[in-house]
């Protein structure tokens, strides 16, 4: 059989020290997930029998199709190797693994298959773990991390973690923050850089490349059928086509109306929106053990000529937790009622509001009765000095209230007949989390589960207490 040979993007993969992690982080086609096998039969020709590598996928069925991949490639280079249906493991060159083991294992997307997945994993040792299609879980970095203790062994074997990735999935944002923001230059096709990274106390390359290196494809008719999946919208084609890790859409569910260059606008400086009619509002999506996301809403805002009924998110609330790669967008901070509703009067007060000024609109489930002294979640904040009201989520349901938003975001400095919403760069919560949400599979109207959707959610009741409030479109005429 006559083996593949690496295109020059592979190749380059190959060039990589192997006790540097590796970020490939690439547009469609170039062939990331085809040169796993490159990477595996070089390392186990060098390493030996202290070769232990782990091959990561989102699910079983994702597993499949590598695993075939493998084993000719494999069996071709290690003659005797075995495959062990059982246990998912290559044993290269034979029973005995004189090239050592792959053993492959899927990441699951919701938390509790996750949970199932990282207790499978636990105690093993690994001197590879290879990250496949890492964008298409939201989740994927939280898993890794927990699953880094398993990278050990003999001191003299170099370990390392490789994470292959197209932008514009659901962790979109968490891997740009991970591996792309850190770099000094812009990152483009084949052009690797060299960082050290604060998370992981060691040196980090991370690469990119484009369709135009893989000589199976014929990239032009590529191009056109990228274009079709992007919608039209140059940001989701700059992702996919090119591997641009921008300020685009990042995942299924707000594809093709994301755009910070159409929805970012600031307030004039020094204004006053004490003043600001109609009045401005807060809307929230509590949490403690969760994040809880609270933004400053202002409709109709100044130095913006926008349609009746449009919204801007002035500023944003975000409560999580923080280590030292940055904040932690879907661990809350565990701060107290008390704590909150004190936090939310500071904030106010930046802006020469006062809680008893405005209205305060949050989830409705904080207004149930929780068996606490004060009666409910809303009860607390009340003692503290901060009422709350309920957002009336009820009066649409999750699938209107999405449409209504991507409607929003679809029509801002297109449509001037239909509300728009616009954020300031204050909201780096919102920016951070809300283009990287996919759709449900079960139903794409919705947001699937498991995601840090707190400012999405946010956002909905926002937009959904709006329209119920005020007429939208070219009129004038304000309805109370």
């Amino acid at each position: 059989m006559e083996l593949q040979t690496p295109n020059p993007f592979q190749e380059l993969l190959l060039k990589a020290p192997l006790d540097e992690h590796l970020f490939a982080g690439t547009g469609k086609g170039p062939g990331k997930s085809a040169g796993v096998k490159f990477l595996v039969a070089r390392d186990a020709s060098l390493l030996k029998e202290d070769y232990a590598c782990l091959i990561i996928r989102s699910s079983y069925q994702a597993l499949l199709e590598i695993q075939a991949d493998l084993l000719k490639y494999l069996s071709a280079v290690f003659p005797g190797t075995k495959y062990s249906t059982a246990d998912s493991v290559f044993r290269l060159g034979g029973r005995d693994a004189p090239f050592g083991t792959v053993e492959l294992a899927y990441s699951a997307s919701s938390p509790m298959e996750q949970v199932r997945a990282m207790t499978r994993l636990q105690g093993r040792s690994k001197s590879t773990i290879i990250v496949d299609e890492a964008g298409a879980t939201p989740t994927i970095l939280e898993f890794t991390d927990e699953l880094a203790g398993v990278l050990r062994g003999s001191p003299t074997v170099p370990r390392r973690m490789i994470v292959l990735a197209n932008p514009g999935g659901p962790a979109h944002a968490a891997l740009k923050a991970r591996f792309v923001d850190p770099l000094p230059f812009e990152l483009t096709h084949m052009k690797p850089q060299r960082f050290f990274s604060d998370h992981y106390q060691r040196f980090v390359i991370s690469l990119t490349a484009n369709a135009t290196v893989n000589p199976h494809l014929d990239f032009e008719a590529y191009r056109r059928e990228v274009q079709l999946m992007a919608h039209d919208d140059p940001d989701v084609l700059a992702a996919l086509l090119e591997g641009k890790w921008g300020d685009l859409a990042g995942g299924s569910a707000f594809g093709p109306v994301w755009s910070p260059r159409r929805c970012r606008h600031e307030l004039p400086s020094g204004y006053q929106l004490s003043e600001h009619m109609p009045r401005p509002f807060v809307v929230g999506d509590w949490g403690m053990s969760a994040p809880s996301a609270w933004y400053l809403c202002v409709p109709r805002p100044p130095g913006l000529d926008t349609p009746l009924g449009s919204i801007h998110l002035a500023d944003e609330l975000y409560t999580c937790s923080r280590d030292r790669s940055g904040r932690q967008w879907s661990q809350g901070s565990m701060l107290t009622n008390q704590e909150q509703a004190e936090a939310l009067r500071e904030w106010l007060e930046r802006w020469g509001l006062r809680p008893r000024q405005i209205k305060i609109l949050c989830d409705d489930a904080v207004f149930a009765r929780n068996g606490s002294p004060n009666g409910s979640v809303a009860g607390d904040f009340k003692m503290a000095g901060v009422p709350l009201q309920p957002v009336g989520k009820n009066t649409a349901t999750m699938e209107s209230g999405l449409g209504a938003l991507k409607s929003r975001l679809s029509s801002t400095r297109k449509n001037f007949t239909a509300p728009w919403l616009t954020w300031s760069t204050r909201c780096a919560a919102w920016e951070a989390t809300v283009p990287s949400l996919s759709r449900d599979p079960n139903n794409v109207e919705r947001i699937a589960s498991g995601q840090v959707d707190h400012a999405c959610d946010a956002g909905r009741y926002a937009v959904v207490w709006s329209n119920a409030k005020w007429i939208t479109g070219q009129t004038d005429v304000r309805v109370w």
